[in-house]
């Protein structure tokens, strides 16, 4: 493993006894420094991308790391063993690191990343396929704004890295991935991109602990296809063949396998599959003739599906509701069958499968556990340092408890903890005019896990829970005091030590509400179309609007090439009443119609739609305002009509296929004549 002196810049190789090392997550932009230009730093500082190497290099090294790793200029790329190791060991790499320093070129910390103004949300960085891996793997990651400002860690962020990626928050919290089906971990990888198609499978291997070799060129289908193929050797979770495709592929005779990511984009909800139930008849492998699978087969009472047609289930049900999940096969002889409507998975109330008492049994080989290099627990003693930014600098520490290492810096306190004590520590700061207090609790849990903190309130004695509770951890606390909140964070050194960051946000600041703030995801939900084709009258030829904006904004709208997913709960506070204004519009951005859509009470409860057609390009803040004041109850469905020209019906219909959210927008044209 190669790796980057941050003091020199040198590369230095290491075959065994790795150092301890911080690692940089980045998307790539213009003039990277790679491995050659790195030899010569006077060529390297040649290149625009040195400022990023640079800037890595002294972050790290202001928190006592001499080793970073970073992918543009550790690996030569122009060795194509090299790369394809590097390709196959990349969720490793991260995993082992002490710390992951995530740089979003295109952030600014403005704002706060739970202000919808902020532009973190719309991070490059958030839809690139291989920093889904980099988001993962490390054991702490920290982001960083175009200026190295710290904007927070992924445990102070997890509930808005959630809503921007859909992983479930319970992941961010420490919840093995493992433990999530194959199609939900695939799910979360729908709308990410990479330069190279073969990527988007490659950038997947580690996320399913497989490896295979990267052969570039070969399509970005028929490596995700090896992908597939891979996981199925290690794992008999069907979840895998719980995808569909595009609504446009609705005729099409597909295979059980997917052919990208984004077909999973509705799976997030898919539990792995539950196949001891069909005992020694739950594996499955391939031979020159497709994948040979035993499944449960039922007739289907739909006409609409035609002749020959069976329902297989998947043995996997839903999170949601717990309904069964099968797909369409179509039998083309004897044994053979191919699916078809691959853009749906129908729902079944109840596993209805004849299954033989079977007695024979399989031996399952357990998967070989992935453990990091270095052992996280302490094994000596570790250092705390509590260190008052400047922001925070009118608090002085009062009340303090031994043993206190004392600094020549006023705005350093310092406490040596072992392992293996069983004594709190008492950190009191307070002000000298306004006689403002809070105090830091310090203690080394029976663990013997890291140090952990809370942050109290006040200056007197706080009941703490037993030691052999672990309520509290140790980054990101936030609580509000007096004239503004304290915020306090930890940062990992290379030394095995511990950073207390104390800073103080003031009460006149925009973003006190969003530090203290925790999104929640939403209970319901609709998928909208994302274009809307409206044909003329006379002759060929079509008018084409698609979804421009919704509003309020919110974090969990995702957005597809064909449709798009708008939460409907008042996740963020909103109105008792939940609704969106979705406006379509020209590719140049102009409004031609909006679409209030909302669900009354739960997310059982009765959808309403209704069309305005935009004049005067009217906005749609003007839109949902107008519908406030006025607070009329919409209808279930209703027609409107467009102009002299075209008519349309708005629906809200409840879902019955797979899908994200709870109910299903339609949207439909006819002349007016």
């Amino acid at each position: 493993m190669r790796l980057l002196n941050t003091e020199t810049l040198k590369l230095e190789e290491f075959y065994a006894d790795i150092p301890r090392y911080a690692i940089l997550s980045h998307t790539w932009e213009k003039e990277e420094v790679t491995f050659q230009d790195i030899q010569n730093l006077e060529t390297a500082r040649l290149k625009a991308g040195y400022a990023k190497v640079s800037n890595a290099c002294a972050r790290a090294r202001n928190y006592d790391f001499e080793w970073i790793w970073i992918d543009s200029c550790c690996i030569n790329k122009e060795s194509s063993a090299e790369l394809s190791e590097a390709i196959n060991s990349m969720y490793q790499c991260y995993e082992d690191a002490v710390v992951c320093y995530v740089y979003l070129c295109d952030v600014s910390i403005e704002f706060h990343p739970r202000n919808p103004k902020s532009t973190f949300k719309d991070s490059r960085w958030f839809k690139r396929g291989w920093t889904l891996q980099e988001l993962l793997a490390p054991r702490n990651v920290v982001f960083l704004d175009k200026d190295w400002v710290r904007i927070g860690t992924r445990w102070t962020l997890r509930d808005v890295v959630s809503a921007i990626t859909s992983i479930p928050v319970e992941v961010f919290e420490g919840r093995d991935i493992n433990t999530y089906s194959v199609a939900q971990r695939m799910s979360w990888a729908a709308s990410r991109e990479t330069t190279r198609p073969e990527d988007q499978a490659y950038s997947l291997m580690g996320i399913f602990g497989v490896s295979m070799p990267p052969i570039y060129g070969e399509g970005g289908a028929k490596a995700f296809m090896r992908l597939q193929q891979e996981i199925i050797k290690i794992s008999d979770d069907r979840s895998i063949f719980a995808w569909v495709a595009a609504s446009s592929e609705h005729k099409e005779h597909r295979g059980l396998l997917a052919r990208s990511p984004y077909e999973f984009r509705m799976s997030g909800e898919v539990k792995a599959s539950d196949s001891d139930c069909i005992g020694d008849r739950s594996s499955y492998s391939f031979g020159n003739n497709g994948l040979c699978i035993h499944v449960p087969l039922e007739t289907t009472d739909d006409s609409s599906h035609g002749d020959g047609v069976f329902l297989a289930s998947l043995l996997c049900q839903s999170e949601r509701d717990g309904s069964f999940l099968s797909f369409y096969l179509r039998k083309t002889s004897r044994q053979q069958y191919v699916r078809c409507f691959p853009d749906q998975l129908a729902f079944r109330s109840t596993l209805q499968a004849a299954l033989n008492d079977i007695q024979q049994l399989t031996v399952r080989e357990n998967p070989i556990t992935r453990r990091s290099r270095f052992d996280t627990g302490p094994r000596s003693a570790v250092m705390y340092h509590a260190d008052l930014l400047p922001s925070a600098r009118n608090f002085l520490c009062t009340d303090l408890s031994s043993p206190v290492i004392h600094s020549p810096n006023p705005s350093r306190v310092s406490i040596r903890l072992s392992p293996w004590t069983s004594y709190r520590y008492k950190l009191t700061y307070k002000t000298p005019v306004t006689q403002e207090a809070f105090t830091i609790y310090i203690w080394v849990p029976r663990s013997r896990d890291l140090p952990k903190y809370t942050l109290h309130l006040g200056d007197q004695t706080f009941e703490l829970p037993p030691f052999y509770t672990d309520p509290f951890r140790d980054d990101g606390t936030v609580v509000r005091l007096g004239g503004g909140a304290i915020s306090v964070h930890c940062e990992v050194t290379g030394r095995l030590d511990r950073r207390l960051e104390i800073d103080f946000i003031d009460q006149d600041s925009l973003e006190i509400d969003f530090w203290t703030q925790t999104l929640r995801p939403p209970r319901s939900g609709l998928i909208v179309p994302s274009r809307v084709d409206r044909r003329h009258l006379y002759g060929g030829g079509h008018d084409r609007t698609q979804l421009i904006g919704v509003y309020p904004p919110n974090l969990y709208v995702k957005t597809w090439q064909d449709m798009a997913y708008i939460p409907m709960s008042p996740a963020d506070g909103g109105t008792s009443l939940p609704f969106r204004i979705l406006t379509y519009g020209t590719e140049d951005g102009e409004p031609a119609f909006h679409v209030r859509v909302g669900l009354l009470g739960s997310s059982s409860g009765t959808p309403w739609t209704d069309v305005v057609v935009a004049h005067n390009q009217e906005t749609a803040e003007y839109v949902y305002q107008s519908y406030v004041n006025n607070r009329r109850l919409m209808q279930t469905s209703g027609r409107f009509r467009f102009d002299r020209y075209y008519r349309g019906t708005a629906s809200v219909q409840k879902r019955s296929s797979l899908q994200l959210g709870t109910h299903l927008l339609c949207l439909e044209w006819w002349s007016a004549f």
